[in-house]
């Protein structure tokens, strides 16, 4: 089994093969500029997190949301990538009202399947100045909430797309290895 790891610059990106890795799975790093082509025979995709905003342009996302569009596999993003996910997806990402940066506590509001076994809430790591907020013409669920975040986890609809704001890679997160785990499983159907 292979899932890939979209590197966009983000502090914690080297941590997600390496949770990985710890589970069984094999990875690799790939930039952005990665086309779908190179991608045939994957299992999944894992999109990390970066410092900048879905905001200021798409360019730096190179082929990423025509392979969200288009995957025939099941893509997680972290943070910025969710906010991108988000965006692709009819979201509105908007600066936070609160930026968070630290230990947050995320509630569950539809467990699916990328979040079984998590608990009704739990601690996780976030990082992020930007967020995801509903919108009138969106195409996902919002799978869990936080106090400073209207969209912690969200699904798209009819595919096996997911986007989580906080940081399942660290270890301040401590279902983290778990939501990993779930989404690898949802890779192996």
């Amino acid at each position: 089994m292979e899932i890939p790891v979209v590197f966009l610059g983000g502090q914690y990106n080297h941590l997600i093969m390496r949770a990985l890795r710890e589970i069984g799975v094999s990875s690799r790093r790939i930039m952005p500029k990665t086309t779908l082509e190179d991608l045939k025979g994957i299992d999944g995709l894992i999109m990390g997190g970066g410092a900048y905003s879905v905001n200021d342009g798409m360019g730096r996302f190179g082929r990423l949301p025509e392979i969200v569009e288009r995957a025939d596999f099941p893509v997680l993003g972290i943070c910025l990538s969710h906010q991108l996910i988000g965006k692709l997806l009819g979201g509105e990402v908007v600066k936070g009202r609160k930026p968070e940066y630290g230990k947050t506590v995320v509630r569950v509001i539809e467990e699916d399947e990328i979040l079984a076994g998590v608990g009704k809430e739990f601690v996780a790591w976030a990082s992020h100045n930007d967020e995801v907020i509903r919108t009138g013409r969106e195409r996902f669920s919002v799978l869990a909430e936080s106090d400073c975040c209207r969209v912690e986890a969200l699904k798209a609809a009819g595919s096996p797309i997911y986007g989580v704001q906080f940081h399942v890679e660290v270890a301040e997160t401590p279902k983290g290895t778990e939501i990993l785990r779930n989404f690898v499983n949802v890779c192996r159907r």
